[in-house]
Order: structure tokens, then C-alpha cells, then sequence
């Protein structure tokens, strides 16, 4: 059974979305390539542009900030689970910190998710799984609390 080519597989993943070196190098390790292939591949993926792993760290922090997915500590883990090093996530967070506003992202999390939802009828047990759904998300307990205050003396 011959391995198979790791160039093509980097090239046929690039093509679905951006990816990081140890992202396609555990992929191509699974895959079964030979460690010689993965490298070759890797360094003709980097001469190109095809893999950046700054550009894609500030661009995959600032996607998940935008969709409301990971802020704060969440998006560092979320950036180091995709197989970034910490130092790397670490700048990258900073860059979006600096680019966007935590406040207006909750703000527009919370308008997307519960556009209708009138909060001043809400039981306490469902005050509650909101919190925690913004709290999974990386948004401060505070920040939170503030801006559910805000949205009850709105309605009122």
C-alpha cells in the first residue's frame, strides 16, 4: 500500500478553509504520509502563501469574536485547540481585543439569539441558562449581568 501524496491532501483541505502547520501536519500524520512527505509538503504549502500561521490566527480569532462563538479565555482555547502555539493565540487575541469592542459583541450575540424574547418575563432558571450560554462563550460575568440590566430597562 503506498502512501498517500501529502501535497494534495494540504491542497484539497487549504481549498475547504484556512488551517494552521499542526493542524494539516496531525492530519497528514493520521493519514498515514511519510514524516519526509509531510515536511515537503508543508514547506511548498509556507513558500507559497498557502499556510500562515499569524495571518491565520488574527483572521480565525477575529471570525469567532464576529460570530459571537469565543472571547476572552475561550477564544485563547479556542485558538489553541486548533493547534496554534500560546504565544501566537496570545497576539492574536490581543489584536482582535484591540479591533473589537466585547460589549457590542454581546450586544449583538444577545440580539441574534434572543431577538424576542421579552426579558423581563423570564424565570429566574432562564435568566440563568442565558448567563451560562454567554459565560460558555468567554463573555465576563459583569458584562453580562450589565448589559441583561440594560435590555429589562429598555423594555420597561
Amino acid at each position: 500500500m503506498t502512501a498517500p501524496d501529502a501535497y494534495a491532501l494540504c491542497l484539497r483541505w487549504l481549498t475547504r478553509r484556512a488551517r494552521c502547520e499542526a493542524d494539516l501536519r496531525r492530519r497528514l500524520q493520521q493519514r498515514g504520509c511519510v514524516d519526509n512527505d509531510i515536511e515537503q509538503a508543508l514547506q511548498r504549502c509556507r513558500e507559497l502563501g498557502y499556510i500562515d500561521d499569524p495571518r491565520f490566527a488574527v483572521e480565525r480569532a477575529s471570525q469567532l469574536m464576529r460570530q459571537g462563538r469565543a472571547v476572552g479565555p475561550r477564544l485563547l482555547m479556542e485558538l489553541k485547540k486548533e493547534g496554534l502555539p500560546e504565544t501566537l493565540a496570545t497576539e492574536a487575541v490581543q489584536h482582535c481585543h484591540e479591533h473589537y469592542d466585547q460589549m457590542d459583541l454581546l450586544a449583538d450575540l444577545v440580539e441574534r439569539r434572543y431577538a424576542k424574547l421579552d426579558f423581563t418575563a423570564l424565570e429566574d432558571r432562564d435568566k440563568r441558562r442565558i448567563i451560562n450560554y454567554l459565560q460558555r462563550r468567554g463573555f465576563p460575568l459583569a458584562m453580562i449581568l450589565d448589559h441583561l440590566k440594560e435590555k429589562e430597562r429598555q423594555i420597561d
